[in-house]
Parts: C-alpha cells; structure tokens; sequence
C-alpha cells in the first residue's frame, strides 16, 4: 500500500511530541512494508536516526514568520495536489489540526480515498493558544475548518473515546471514527536504561519527582510548583521548553530545559516518580509522556480527568483537579504501593501501548477505508 501521509505542522527535526508522534507513525508503518511519503516541514534528519527505506519525506516550505501556519497549510495543499496527480496513491493520511486540511482537501479533489487522524481538541487548544480564539468570527471559522475536515474524509481515527466524543459535535460524521491510542517506544524506554546522573549533578539526596514535556497551557504547571512547594523533602525536576524563566525560585524545583531524546529515558529511571498534570479541562489526549514513564517503571501521577482515565486504567495514581500535590504528599513514602503500581503500569504499556499495537490498528483502518 502507499501512503501520503500529510503533517505540515510536524517540523523534522524536533523534539515536540507532535513530531516524535508523526514519525514514530510513518516509520512503524514503514517497518511494517507499506510505502510511505510523509509530507512535512523537512528540513534534514538526524543522520543517526534509523528510518525505515520505505519512509521518504516531501518538504512544505516553513516561513518562520507570523501567521506561518496559514502559509504553509495553503503550500502543503498544493504540493499535496501535486504529488496526487503526479503519482499513484492507494490512501492519503491526513494530520488535522485547526484551519488545515491540506490533505483531506486534495485527496478529495484527486478521488483519493482519504483519513483524519485528530490528537487533541483542536477548537480548545487554539483557545489555549491564542486570543484571537475568543472573537466570535475567528471560533465560527475554526469550527467551520473542523467540519470541513471531517466531512471530506472518508474515515478517519482519534486517539481516545473522549475526544471521538468531543469532535462529533462538530460533525456528527466522527461517531464512526476509529479509536487510536498513541505509542510509545518500548525498545528505548526501558528499566534497564543507565541513570542520567542528574541526582549527582543537581545534589539531590532525597526522592526525586519528575515531569518531561513543553511547558504549555495544555499542562498543569501549577500543579508542578504546588507539588514542589507543598513537599519540600521531595525535589522536583522539569524537562522541558517553554514557561521555564517564569518558574518561582525554589530549592527543591529545577528546570533543565530539554534533553536530548535519549537522555529522556536515562532521567525517568532516575526518578521515584512521573508526574503529568492538566488544567481541569480534557482535551482528549492520549499521553505520549504516560506511557513512557510507565515503560520506565515509574509511578505516575496524573490529573483524574476522562481521558486520563480511559488511557491508564487504573494503573496510575489520580487526583482532581487542584489536588495532585495532596496526593504525592499521602503517598510518597508508601514504597510498597509506589511499587505495585509501578509493576501494573509497566505491564499495562508493554502489552498495550507500544507503537506495535498502533501500528497494528491504524493497519486494520487503512485496509478498512480501501
């Protein structure tokens, strides 16, 4: 089979989950035999990353400027038009996202048979995003661009219940969507990895909790201080972009900026505990940094919202909103629960959250929608 896999917010290389996503996606698919054309803002690859041969990239010019997600979106369609009419393809996939489309567009106009795949609400997390999103005509339009999408596509996935959930009040069409949860790398995240040595660095010597990921509206930053502020024997360490300047100057909180991606799993086996907190408003994600922890053994702690619960089951601690620092103080020394917990999740990932398992199901969509 081949695939156009169509992604212009994805940039190569980075470090964004969005990007670590798509690539982990078009490269198993790859693996698995089936040609794949992943049409993104390409710049170089890491000469050490081991890309299947089946795996091509077709780069979008990447502006760098104000607006550039419109200017892309538009070249991407176009060269998506052009790469259709030029060559032949059994199915285009598409990596939607607010006032895009590209592929479900062309594929449309091409008679080619096309999917949706959706990682968020889109509509609240351009809200998160933007102030523009408050203004009556600008939500019109973006609710408009998700109908629009979804409509276009002959079929198309999410990656939890909740947001299938969410987006078929924009389109009712989205009820027949697939569920997809996402991966994680189970051959990089493991127990065994050799510590990071930030303890010795940072001179910690007590327990250590960590958090991995950008530092943006979508996350519960100050679920992170107030864990920090209310457990001061316990240090907390942030891996990540953005926010970091504005942390508050504590003893026991440090923020490391990002690391390299193989440093990431050399930290969490470092740690006592994971922590992944969320404003108190489900975006329907499917958490990339959950299941890594858990590959790692770690314990995690995360915010109780739908979505969160639908992708743990019952294999991490939860809190309510405003109460995850409650949490880790109650059980932060119970060793022996930490532990039990840490053996389920561990379980619970490498039988049912590595990339193989959606590998295998976004597999059984494509074969479905040709």
């Amino acid at each position: 089979m081949k695939v156009l896999m169509v992604a212009p917010s994805v940039r190569v290389p980075d470090t964004l989950g969005q990007t670590l996503h798509q690539l982990a996606l078009a490269n198993g698919l790859a693996k698995r035999g089936l040609k794949i054309t992943l049409l993104c803002r390409y710049n170089s690859i890491n000469k050490e990353a081991n890309f299947d041969s089946n795996l091509n990239f077709l780069s979008v010019s990447d502006p760098k400027i104000p607006f550039e997600r419109l200017i892309f979106t538009y070249n991407s369609y176009k060269l998506a038009l052009k790469e259709l009419k030029t060559n032949d393809y059994d199915l285009v996939h598409d990596r939607g996202y607010i006032f895009a489309g590209s592929g479900v567009r062309a594929a449309n106009e091409c008679g080619v048979k096309s999917i949706l795949q959706v990682d968020d609400n889109w509509i609240r997390s351009e809200r998160s995003a933007t102030k523009f999103a408050k203004y009556w005509l600008y939500n019109r339009k973006a609710i408009d661009s998700c109908y629009n999408q979804i409509d276009k596509a002959n079929g198309g996935f999410t990656v939890s219940a909740v947001l299938r959930e969410q987006i078929t009040k924009w389109n009712s069409k989205a009820q027949d969507f697939q569920v997809i949860q996402n991966g994680y790398e189970s051959d990089r995240f493991i127990p065994s990895k050799t510590p990071l040595g930030i303890k010795d660095k940072l001179g910690i010597r007590g327990k250590l909790a960590v958090f991995v990921g950008a530092l943006g509206p979508w996350h519960g930053i100050d679920e992170i201080i107030s864990v920090a502020r209310d457990n001061p024997s316990l240090s907390v360490v942030v891996a990540g972009g953005g926010y970091g300047n504005n942390l508050p100057a504590l003893d026991n909180l440090y923020h490391i900026g990002r690391l390299d991606r193989d440093e990431v799993p050399r930290l969490l086996v470092e740690a006592d505990i994971g922590l992944a907190p969320y404003p108190n408003l489900d975006y329907g994600f499917s958490p990339l940094k959950i299941y890594e922890y858990m590959g790692c053994k770690l314990p995690v702690f995360a915010t109780d919202l739908p979505s969160v619960r639908e992708a743990t089951e019952g294999n991490a601690f939860l809190a309510k909103s405003g109460n995850l620092s409650s949490l880790v103080s109650n059980k932060i020394d119970n060793g022996e629960e930490l532990n039990r917990v840490a053996d389920s999740a561990y379980d619970y990932a490498t039988k049912r959250r590595t990339w193989d398992n959606t590998i295998d199901e976004t597999i059984d969509l494509y074969n479905k929608i040709v």
